[in-house]
């Protein structure tokens, strides 16, 4: 029996200890309402099958672009039998829309989840295309107002503490970047300036 003929073996495998994973999320938007299922699960169930069947699945080379608030992120990987090195090439796509710097980080987690559904042929009886991209897209609109209405409250708060704006983009820049969203931080600055009120009493 060849080498590559024992890799997909090994795939069946999977294909067989993985039948059915049944949704454990829930997407709401208008009067929409439908389950999903997440990364995680996909991941920690097939995860303990490609162990015990002694398979690894690794990137090994990656694109992305990003068009306004989506990212895209196209990623190839290997799929290896750790017994003999055989691999096989597959690929997969991911898309997340993010108004900071986590749009790639999402589409690569969209990716992968879907890698693991199609390579192994899981059913889950998802069907993202019940979700009409008109929604979605006004979703993330309202997503992105609000963001930018807790943004406009920060700089407020900031100022009113600070009694200027010297070095706010600089604070803000750093908080974004340790994935602090605006809404959390108009709440740390409304903590603030109630500490100061108690403070000036």
């Amino acid at each position: 029996m060849s080498e590559r003929v024992k890799l997909y073996q090994k795939i069946s495998a999977v294909m067989k200890d993985v039948e059915y994973l049944s949704k454990d999320d829930k997407v709401e938007f208008s009067n929409t309402k439908y389950k999903a299922i997440s990364e995680e699960k996909v991941t920690s169930t097939v995860r303990e099958s490609l162990i015990r069947n002694k398979l690894v699945i690794l990137p090994v080379e990656q694109q992305h672009k990003r068009e306004g608030n989506l990212s895209t992120v196209d990623t190839k990987y290997k799929i290896v039998d750790i017994e003999t090195g055989e691999f096989e090439i597959i690929v997969s796509s991911g898309t997340g829309a993010d108004t900071q710097d986590k749009g790639v980080g999402k589409a690569m987690t969209y990716a992968y989840k879907y890698l693991l559904l199609r390579t192994f042929a899981i059913p889950t009886g998802e069907d993202p295309d019940k979700v009409s991209s008109a929604e979605l897209d006004e979703k993330q609109r309202k997503a992105e107002e609000e963001d930018a209405k807790k943004f406009t409250l920060v700089k407020a708060k900031w100022e009113t503490l600070a009694g200027t704006l010297d070095g706010f983009e600089d604070w803000h820049g750093k908080q974004i970047k340790a994935g602090v969203t605006n809404a959390q931080m108009d709440q740390l600055l409304a903590k603030k300036l109630m500490e100061k009120k108690k403070e000036s009493a």
